[in-house]
């Protein structure tokens, strides 16, 4: 019965149920603390979290699966265990990232935004769709690299570098939101400051 819906369908429904329970239960949540937007809630650092996700598969996909073979057996076998099953769904399902992306950015970022407003959650979801368009940006600019040179030691340097820069940012991101603080990355946090001031 399955076979016969495209698969961006089943994308975008299985995103929209998990916004929709997601935007209850923060809701529901949110009404029953005080009305100080500035305090930053259990929830709120919850919430600041899960985007994250969405940069982390872009860069797992865009640099992990080149590199991580080469990393030592019990690294290979736990990335196995955990992010390799989600991160072959975001591969076989390319619609969902595109989907995700403008749920947050119905839900969060937008000025007239139908959940009400906390700082410090749409902090870090848009400062986690600037990471996943820089991660979507720098893998589409190494695939267009010659193959010659992506598969020799430069182009698995620069891979590594990119690889290691995806991942240090978003658990430094992550790190940051789980201790209730705001996150300081050069450049990339400045610009989601002007966002959420301009608005």
């Amino acid at each position: 019965m399955f076979n016969y819906i495209p698969s961006w369908i089943i994308s975008m429904i299985l995103v929209i149920l998990i916004g929709t329970l997601f935007y209850q239960i923060y809701f529901s949540i949110i009404n029953s603390y005080s009305s100080d937007k500035n305090r930053i809630t259990f929830v709120d650092k919850f919430g600041s979290i899960l985007p994250y996700s969405l940069p982390l598969l872009e860069g797992l996909q865009n640099f992990g699966q080149q590199i991580l073979p080469d990393y030592p057996f019990s690294l290979m076998s736990l990335y196995k265990k955990t992010f390799m099953p989600l991160v072959i769904f975001y591969v076989t399902h390319p619609a969902l990232a595109f989907i995700a992306f403008f749920v947050l950015y119905y839900l969060f970022v937008r000025a007239k935004s139908p959940i009400p407003n906390r700082p410090f959650i749409r902090f870090n979801v848009l400062q986690s769709i600037l990471l996943f368009l820089i991660n979507s940006l720098l893998g589409v600019t190494f695939r267009a690299l010659p193959i010659e040179f992506r598969v020799n030691i430069y182009g698995l340097m620069l891979c590594n570098t990119l690889f290691w820069f995806v991942l240090s940012t978003i658990l430094y991101s992550v790190t940051k939101a789980m201790q209730g603080k705001y996150a300081k990355i050069p450049v990339i946090s400045q610009a989601v400051r002007i966002q959420i001031d301009s608005q």
